[in-house]
C-alpha cells in the first residue's frame, strides 16, 4: 500500500499529477478536507475502486444509530475523472489517520459484487490517482 501526498491548490493554480494506483491499494493522511480524482486511461478494462469506511455503525446523540458504508465506484473504459470526498475523519481514518483505497479489475459496486471480483489490479494496468485540497 502506498501513501499518497496531497496536494494543495491555490489561487495560482495547480498542475495535475496522476500516479498510477498501487496493485494492493494506496492511503492518504485524511483531515476533513482533502479529496481524490480517480482515472481509467485504458482502452477498454473496467475498474472498481472500494473506499474503506472503518466505523460503519456509530451512535449519535441527536439522531441515534447510524451508518456509514463502504463507497464504491466503477470506472469504465477511457472515462473522464471520478471524484470523491471530503471524508469525514470520524467514519474514514484508521488508527494512522488515513483513508484506505483499493481497486479491483471489473465493476463492483456492492459489498457482495466487490467481494465476487476475484482481479486485483496487477501489472500494466491504467488507473491513476491524486489527493488534492483546498486550504481556507
Amino acid at each position: 500500500m502506498a501513501t499518497i501526498t496531497a496536494a494543495k491548490i491555490t489561487e495560482a493554480g495547480l498542475t495535475s499529477s496522476l500516479s498510477t494506483c498501487t496493485a494492493s491499494g494506496d492511503d492518504f493522511i485524511n483531515t476533513g478536507i482533502e479529496f481524490i480524482r480517480i482515472q481509467n486511461t485504458h482502452a477498454s478494462a473496467t475498474y472498481s475502486i472500494k473506499i474503506e469506511a472503518q466505523t460503519t455503525t456509530y451512535k449519535n446523540a441527536q439522531y441515534g444509530i447510524l451508518n456509514r458504508n463502504h463507497i464504491y465506484k466503477t470506472v469504465a473504459a477511457a472515462t473522464n475523472s471520478a471524484y470523491f470526498g471530503p471524508f469525514k475523519p470520524g467514519s474514514f481514518n484508521n488508527g494512522n489517520e488515513k483513508v484506505k483505497i483499493y481497486y479491483k479489475t471489473g465493476s463492483g459496486t456492492t459489498d457482495t459484487t466487490w467481494n465476487a471480483l476475484s482481479t486485483t489490479l496487477a501489472g500494466a494496468h491504467l488507473l491513476k490517482i491524486e489527493v488534492l485540497y483546498l486550504d481556507n
